[in-house]
């Protein structure tokens, strides 16, 4: 089951065709869009990536080698 929201605020538009990359782990293809909702001017290091998740630091490490 699919439950959908009015889009008012706080919402992001993707381009989808990475989540249709089958290279791409779902974990992957989460922290993508997790990156992408972020403001354009974010700046981004792996610490600060695993201190927002329950992967850790090692697990995260493996999702951004991804293809």
């Amino acid at each position: 089951m699919i439950y959908r929201v009015a889009k008012k605020e706080n919402y992001v538009l993707l381009d989808k065709a990475f989540l249709n990359d089958e290279q791409l782990s779902w974990k992957a293809k989460g922290l993508l869009a997790y990156m992408l909702s972020l403001p354009d001017d974010w700046s981004f290091s792996l610490a600060d990536l695993a201190i927002r998740s329950k992967c850790g630091r090692e697990a995260t490490a493996k999702i951004l080698d991804e293809p």
